[in-house]
């Protein structure tokens, strides 16, 4: 499948480790209630491999990236972020099962696409494999759908 849209909402992580598989969830959500959004844009699950098999094939008519996952922020499970990609320290950069950086090729896009993460703090990310988000996670759902409208909204009249 080609992802030849001008704006793409990317939801990332594991569903099969709790709270990781918010990203997914929130476009799965995102798609059931067949939530509108501006511009040229496609809604992406893009689970574990869209560092590898979305963000290194990237479409010339790309102009804006918005990523929904986890990230560890120091605030309550359930608190909303928008970070761009200089905010995430290199140290803490999520390692794929190969031990590459999931955003080494996001930095390669970044000098020609606009990108941002919205991020949620999650509350439970198990060691053994547990389906299903947090009920915290869950509810935080709706207003991760209005950040990243007002995200792209800002991205497309920037």
């Amino acid at each position: 499948m080609a992802y030849n849209h001008e704006n793409l909402i990317i939801g990332c992580g594991n569903i099969l480790y709790g709270d990781d598989g918010f990203g997914p969830a929130v476009i799965e959500y995102m798609k059931e209630h067949n939530i509108i959004l501006e511009g040229d844009t496609q809604l992406i699950d893009g689970a574990t491999s869209a560092p590898h098999y979305i963000f290194t094939l990237p479409e010339n008519k790309w102009k804006n990236i918005i990523i929904i996952d986890i990230a560890s922020m120091n605030k309550k499970p359930g608190e909303i972020d928008v970070l761009k990609l200089n905010q995430i320290k290199e140290q803490e950069r999520y390692l794929d099962v190969h031990g590459i950086s999931a955003t080494d090729p996001l930095h390669e896009l970044e000098d020609h696409i606009n990108i941002r993460i919205v991020a949620c703090e999650p509350e439970n990310v198990p060691d053994e494999m547990e389906l299903g988000i947090s009920e915290t996670l869950e509810k935080s759902i709706p207003q991760v759908i209005e950040k990243v409208k007002e995200v792209l909204s800002d991205l497309l009249n920037s």
